[in-house]
């Protein structure tokens, strides 16, 4: 019930507003503010409390190899967010270049809906330790992820 009454309050409030149909990039900006705002800010911070990592100005450092770009779609946040293939790509390929700032250093490969969900289909065990030795392999390459 309170669902049903939120997202009628949310249709109401946009038809009210003149907002008309959405780009897939403000898709992903709503996607954002609706499904990651609440732990990561409005600008993609960090939180101490829950191990919150900031998204702004690292999330580039993740599409520098394979794995590190397939575990950063694999966060709990996004795979546990309810939401499908499809508006979690939408949500990546607005994510990674509007909050990666300088960390993206190449031009940025937009995650397809079939490379979500093998992400999805392959996600690690422990989360932490998958995190700890994508880390690792990328200080190798010489990037660096902050701790959180």
């Amino acid at each position: 019930m309170r669902t049903t009454a939120f997202a009628s309050l949310l249709v109401s409030l946009v038809a009210l507003s003149g907002i008309g149909p959405a780009t897939a990039s403000e898709n992903g900006q709503i996607l954002y503010r609706l499904h990651c705002s609440g732990c990561h800010g409005l600008q993609g911070g960090a939180a101490t409390v829950g191990r919150i990592p900031a998204l702004a100005g690292n999330v580039g450092t993740f599409m520098k190899s394979a794995e590190s770009r397939t575990f950063l779609t694999q966060a709990p946040g996004i795979m546990n967010s309810g939401l499908n293939d499809k508006d979690v790509a939408t949500l990546m390929n607005w994510l990674v270049p509007t909050l990666a700032k300088e960390s993206l250093t190449e031009p940025f490969r937009p995650y397809s809906v079939e490379e979500i969900a093998h992400s999805r289909a392959n996600r690690p065990p422990d989360f932490f330790v998958a995190r700890r030795k994508v880390a690792e392999d990328l200080r190798t390459q010489g990037y660096e992820l902050p701790e959180y």
